[in-house]
């Protein structure tokens, strides 16, 4: 723009030398006159332009400046000068759940209606727990959970644990009272399970709260092996007799549980994964007579894509094999159920179980239970079961009890709710 300013003043040059030296002469005077006007407005305007970018270009510089200020100042506003967090940032998430049915039994026998180790009680209105749930990230390697279950007898420690994770060797590791990782449903809490109760061998050979006690684990992941695309172990050992298995009279009462667990992805839409548990432990008070309990099982599921929300199929079953050291001989003893969850729609399911056991102590003793159900769930907070089940008993004498414990149908309606972020997923 300045070659073109310097161009057009040189012209006006020329044309006032030209003007001056024949002015008489030239008859287009008013016209250089008016050429004149017109080159200086020109210039005028040009250095009202040039001024004005200059003064716009200062403005935004100082823009930047005072946006990059403010920001900085907010930055060091938000800084914990003192290490002391808001009150509100150190609670943890806190949850409530409350498990409610009400169940009629064919059977008016007390092992069966009473709630007790082997049943949760008939012909009434039952409470099962209220369970509190309690967890937090400790910090960023360590995180906490406690759950406590309120009923008729009390409150109790369903779990209470810490976990430290991303340890060398991936591993993490946890310490305190917790449910053992062994074959698919021993970590479910009553009210995650696919049906209303466990399956009966696992029942039989743990008891209802399962493996589990105060002690010690460690986790394990591993990369890619062959076919499967994840593996994990878990190792752990547990103070934690029950009394059927394994013996609770002695002052230690150690259980020692390995499990092995290995993932494979189907398609996109459904994976296959298959468990390897293993525990022992002291089965009497006062000598040294062991047993070993074994389990493998299986899991597959599908999961459409973009369709979870109404179309889902889940299948599991387990094996249990259990040898016991006893005198004068040794007991060998198994067991199995299989069962489905099929989602029909957003809030129905369809459930059913078929199972196997005998009993640990006793391999002439068993029972075959048929179970099938419906859930509806209200909203992921709320869901309703309606469940029929029928057991095929076979027991002449059940454990602390004289007399046999007689078959029955079973009609129970379940109910269960949550209130926070813990909901009814499974463990």
């Amino acid at each position: 723009m300045r070659i073109k300013l310097i161009v057009l003043l040189l012209l006006l040059t020329q044309f006032n030398l030209v003007r001056s030296q024949e002015a008489e002469k030239n008859p287009l005077e008013s016209r250089i006159d008016s050429l004149e006007n017109l080159v200086n407005s020109f210039l005028k305007k040009a250095e009202e332009k040039e001024k004005q970018d200059k003064l716009q270009e200062l403005m935004e510089k100082a823009k930047q400046l005072s946006s990059q200020d403010k920001k900085e100042s907010e930055d060091i506003s938000k800084k914990f000068h003192s290490g002391i967090r808001q009150q509100q940032g150190l609670n943890p998430n806190i949850s409530v759940g409350g498990d409610f049915f009400t169940s009629y039994s064919s059977s008016d026998s007390k092992l069966i209606t009473e709630p007790s180790e082997f049943s949760y009680g008939s012909n009434n209105f039952f409470m099962r727990e209220l369970e509190l749930g309690f967890e937090a990230p400790l910090d960023p390697f360590t995180r906490g959970k406690a759950f406590l279950s309120v009923t008729e007898d009390g409150i109790a420690l369903e779990e209470g644990y810490m976990e430290l994770i991303n340890l060398p060797l991936n591993m993490n590791l946890k310490t305190g009272i917790f449910k053992a990782e062994y074959g698919l449903l021993n970590r479910y809490h009553p009210h995650a399970l696919p049906q209303f109760d466990k399956p009966k061998v696992l029942t039989y050979f743990f008891g209802e709260p399962g493996l589990g006690g105060a002690g010690i684990a460690a986790n394990f992941m591993f990369s890619k092996t062959l076919l499967s695309d994840a593996n994990s172990f878990d190792l752990s050992v547990v103070d934690g007799g029950n009394g059927l298995s394994f013996s609770e009279k002695r002052d230690v009462n150690f259980l020692y549980i390995g499990h092995f667990k290995s993932y494979f992805d189907i398609n996109e839409n459904s994976y296959f994964e298959y468990t390897i548990s293993g525990v022992a432990g002291l089965n009497d008070s006062t000598g040294n007579q062991n047993s070993y309990v074994g389990s493998l099982g299986l899991h597959y599921k599908w999961v459409p894509v973009g369709r979870a929300k109404y179309r889902t199929f889940d299948w599991k079953t387990e094996f249990l094999y259990a040898y016991h050291e006893k005198t004068p001989g040794d007991e060998r003893t198994m067991g199995f159920y299989s069962s489905i969850q099929n989602k029909l729609g957003a809030r129905f399911n369809l459930g059913a179980r078929v199972g196997y056991t005998q009993l640990p102590y006793d391999n002439t003793d068993y029972e075959i239970d048929y179970a099938v159900c419906i859930d509806f769930w209200q909203s992921e907070f709320v869901f309703f079961r309606l469940q029929y089940q029928y057991n095929d008993r076979h027991i002449k004498n059940m454990m602390g009890w004289i007399g046999a414990m007689p078959s029955d149908h079973l009609v129970t309606l379940h109910v269960s709710w949550a209130m926070g972020p813990h909901k009814h997923e499974a463990y």
